[in-house]
């Protein structure tokens, strides 16, 4: 599979969070209109968003929509549940089908991926075309997308394909060792006390703080504990996966010297082991911000709503 995205028809894309949802509609993401509808129910929030596709599509007819959404979602085209969003905390979504309101509601194709499994597609789609730009090559790049806000969640590319088993990874759920000064906080996962959503999400911060992280003081201790978990996941992405690059992306992962701190710890918990990321100038390269910004995610709707196409 390759990179490249078919922008020959107008499409639908459309990203899920916690908090809004990004509707856009046309040919990508840098160009079309961008709506934003807050989450609410998934009656009301998706009544809006169909009020505004079936506007649009009366003045110019769209050819197929592309989802990228907040977890856990059902990720198997074969499965009679596909597009189904699974246990989630957020109130009344739980069982709601992408797939079947949307394709039902215009006939259209509907492809449907975790919002962090877009976000890695437009990012190795970005490097690619930049690659392609400085050497004629077109890699595709093993990249890993790592969002940090409501919740923490990874995406993988491998080869320019998003890398799901029998549904996306949930890596933001694995359990890392505590910090020797964090024995007390009892975490912010309803299901997991160690898992590093519940130790470094958006709401352990606060939860443990009182404030953001950005609110809080740069010399806080909360920034050095922060960097501390997520340089635990960066050290176990690089020894699963190898990346490429390990994208940093996430309200959290906008604070001000953080992923140099995260880089930092990084490196002290692989020790050595790889000489190939043992220096400041292999992190630089390898743990980054996201070269499309807040567009990763609307804009990997868009390359899944072109696939919805083939």
């Amino acid at each position: 599979m390759t990179c490249v995205n078919n922008t020959s028809s107008r499409v639908v894309a459309i990203e899920g969070g916690g908090t809004k949802f990004v509707l856009s509609i046309g040919n990508d993401a840098a160009t079309a209109t961008r709506h934003v509808i807050p989450t609410t129910t998934p009656e009301e929030t998706m009544r809006s968003i169909k009020e505004v596709i079936a506007r649009e599509h009366d003045e110019l007819p769209v050819a197929a929509i592309g989802v990228a959404t907040f977890g856990p979602i059902d990720i198997d085209r074969q499965s009679p549940s596909y597009g189904a969003v699974g246990v989630t905390p957020k109130q009344g979504w739980q069982g709601y089908n992408f797939v079947t309101d949307l394709g039902l509601s215009f006939g259209l194709p509907v492809l449907v991926d975790s919002d962090v499994n877009a976000a890695a597609l437009a990012e190795a789609s970005s490097e690619s075309r930049t690659q392609k730009m400085v050497d004629g090559e077109d890699p595709c790049r093993h990249l890993v997308y790592v969002t940090v806000g409501t919740g923490i969640g990874v995406g993988v590319v491998h080869s320019g394909a998003i890398a799901n088993g029998f549904m996306h990874p949930e890596i933001g759920h694995i359990a890392v060792p505590r910090h020797p000064q964090d024995r007390e906080f009892k975490g912010a996962c309803p299901y997991h006390a160690d898992c590093i959503e519940g130790l470094a999400s958006g709401p352990s911060v606060i939860k443990r703080w009182g404030q953001s992280l950005s609110e809080l003081g740069s010399d806080h201790f909360g920034h050095d504990l922060e960097a501390f978990y997520l340089g635990q996941l960066c050290a176990t992405l690089i020894l699963n996966h190898m990346p490429t690059r390990i994208v940093l992306g996430g309200g959290v992962s906008k604070t001000p010297g953080l992923i140099q701190r995260v880089r930092g710890q990084c490196r002290l918990l692989l020790n050595g082991y790889l000489p190939a990321v043992d220096t400041d100038e292999a992190l630089e390269r390898l743990i980054v911000r996201p070269v499309l910004g807040e567009h990763s995610g609307i804009s990997g709707a868009y390359i899944l709503a072109n696939q919805a196409l083939s």
